[in-house]
C-alpha cells in the first residue's frame, strides 16, 4: 500500500524531465569559501550549464541567511554576459556580501515566474548556495523555500568520488518520488559539435544531465565524477498560473549548487612511523 502511494505521487507531482536551464549562482571565486571581513561576489545567470548557453534574466529577489540563521538583505547590480550560442548580450546580475562572523552561509535566490515557451509551462525558480566561512557552523540552516532540498553530508569540502547525501521538504514535510536533476557547470560555451554524444550519433543528454530520484521520505544519495560547481535541482508542478493573460501549468523549482574538489592523495608530511633501529 505505501509502494502504491508513493508511485501515485509521483505521477501526480512529476513534471517532464525538460528543466536543465537553471538559476546559476557561482562565487567568482573562493570555491565556495571566504574569510570574516572580506568582500564575497557571486554571478547570478539563467541558462544551461553544463553547455554554457545563457538567457536573459529577470532579477529575483535574494538574502543570505548567516549561521545564527538570520537573513540579510542583498542587492543586485544588473550586469551583462555574451552568451556565445547566439552572439547576444544577455542580462545577469552580480551580488556583494561581506560576512561578519566566521561559519557558514547560504545565498538565498527567488526567481520571478519565467514562461518556457518551448514546454508550455511557467516556471518559479529557486536556488541556494552555501558558502564557508572560517568554522563549520550552521551548514544545515534553510533558505526557508517551501520546496527545499536539505543538506545531510556537510555541503562543502566534497571530492570527487565522495557521495552527498539530501533530502527534499516540501512545505516542511518529505517529499516522495521527486526527480531531481543535476548537472555540472562548465563556465565555457560548448558548442553542440562537442557533446558527447551516443552509439546513434545523437546528442547523449543522460551524461550531460543526471537525474535521481528520492525515496519514500524524500531522502536521496548523489555522486561527483568531476570537480568543480554542481547543480542539483527538484522540480513539482504547482497547479495553473496566469501569465500574460493566458493560463499555463506551473511548475515550482527549487535547487542548490555545490563546489566539489578534485580527489588528490594525501602528501608525504616527512613523518615515519617505523620505529627506530638501535
Amino acid at each position: 500500500m505505501k509502494r502504491a502511494l508513493w508511485l501515485l505521487l509521483t505521477a501526480i507531482i512529476l513534471p517532464s524531465l525538460a528543466w536543465a536551464h537553471f538559476l546559476i549562482a557561482i562565487p567568482e571565486k573562493g570555491q565556495g569559501y571566504g574569510l570574516r571581513g572580506q568582500e564575497l561576489a557571486f554571478m547570478i545567470l539563467f541558462g544551461h550549464p553544463f553547455e554554457g548557453i545563457l538567457y536573459d534574466l529577470k532579477a529575483p529577489k535574494g538574502y543570505v541567511v548567516t549561521p545564527k540563521n538570520k537573513k540579510d538583505k542583498v542587492s543586485l547590480a544588473r550586469i551583462t554576459v555574451k552568451d556565445y550560442a547566439s552572439g547576444k548580450k544577455r542580462f545577469g546580475y552580480r551580488i556583494t556580501y561581506l560576512p561578519t562572523e566566521r561559519g557558514d552561509y547560504l545565498l538565498c535566490l527567488e526567481g520571478r515566474p519565467y514562461l518556457n515557451e518551448e514546454e508550455g509551462e511557467v516556471w518559479k525558480d529557486h536556488m541556494k548556495t552555501p558558502f564557508h566561512v572560517q568554522v563549520e557552523r550552521g551548514w544545515a540552516n534553510l533558505c526557508g523555500f517551501g520546496l527545499e532540498i536539505v543538506p545531510l553530508t556537510r555541503p562543502y569540502g566534497l571530492t570527487v568520488g565522495r557521495v552527498f547525501k539530501g533530502r527534499v521538504l516540501l512545505n516542511g514535510k518529505p517529499a516522495a518520488g521527486i526527480t531531481l536533476e543535476i548537472e555540472k557547470f562548465n563556465g565555457f560555451y560548448v558548442p553542440e559539435e562537442k557533446l558527447p554524444l551516443d552509439a546513434y550519433g545523437r546528442v547523449n543528454d543522460p551524461l550531460i544531465t543526471l537525474t535521481v530520484t528520492t525515496d519514500e521520505q524524500g531522502y536521496f544519495t548523489i555522486g561527483f565524477s568531476e570537480p568543480g560547481w554542481w547543480a542539483i535541482n527538484a522540480a513539482i508542478s504547482g497547479g495553473k498560473i496566469t501569465y500574460a493573460n493566458r493560463t499555463f501549468p506551473l511548475v515550482i523549482r527549487s535547487g542548490m549548487w555545490l563546489y566539489v574538489f578534485p580527489a588528490k592523495p594525501v602528501a608525504p608530511t616527512g613523518f615515519d612511523l617505523r620505529p627506530e633501529e638501535r
